[in-house]
């Protein structure tokens, strides 16, 4: 006679409130690579398609625990806030900012990083800037033409330890975007002494591979 395997545990309500809260817990998912997106609705009017910002979004799952039941939503938002959003836009994307890393750029290779427009604040801006420990950057070559590259926004995320740039370039490369990168950090060191970077990785994101690190213990003579 075949088993039935059952697909309810109905004494889980009955199980000490600690057990419940570790069960809880231990479901949350680990460190993620949260991918964040500049998102636009589009209405016509007068024959037009205008568009209209709502609001910095995320493709990324909502932690599971937030949607069991109320003591499963309690604990969860322990760990997850709902963040960056704005006054005008409110909060849409759970972020554990101790665990999880945000990114821009990963989904549409050689698009613009959006870092002026997030720490632009106002209608288009998001908060929750100065939490943000781990950061992913896809740059698109528009971005070494600038004079300091990307590096007086990077300084605004006050916070930050830990970033990874992926660059859309060929290894070949690797040599001259690398004396460029390090170039224009320190001339941004140079203005703003006060500034101490975080640990900063450049990657390529068409091979893989590492082509260096630009360590934050590198301070301008």
């Amino acid at each position: 006679m075949e088993s039935i395997q059952p697909t309810d545990f109905t004494l889980f309500p009955h199980l000490p409130s600690e057990l419940r809260l570790k069960i809880w817990e231990e479901m949350l998912p680990g460190p993620r690579d949260v991918e964040i997106e500049y998102h636009m609705d589009y209405v016509m009017f007068n024959e037009k398609k205008i568009s209209k910002f709502t609001g910095w979004r995320s493709r990324e799952p909502v932690p599971v625990g937030l949607h069991i039941c109320q003591e499963s939503r309690h604990e969860a938002l322990v760990h997850y806030q709902p963040s960056f959003g704005s006054y005008f836009h409110p909060s849409k994307i759970y972020f554990n900012f101790s665990r999880d890393t945000l990114l821009f750029g990963a989904s549409l290779p050689g698009s613009t990083y959006l870092l002026d427009v997030f720490l632009g604040g106002g209608f288009h801006g998001a908060d929750d800037v100065e939490k943000l420990l781990s950061m992913v950057l896809y740059i698109n070559e528009d971005s070494y033409g600038r004079r300091y590259f990307i590096w007086n926004e990077i300084r605004l995320f006050t916070s930050l330890q830990e970033l990874k740039i992926m660059v859309w370039e060929a290894d070949l490369s690797s040599d001259e975007i690398m004396r460029q990168y390090r170039s224009t950090l320190r001339d941004v060191k140079i203005a703003h002494p006060e500034w101490r970077s975080p640990s900063i990785s450049i990657i390529s994101a068409e091979t893989g591979t590492a082509w260096g690190n630009l360590e934050p213990l590198e301070e301008p003579q």
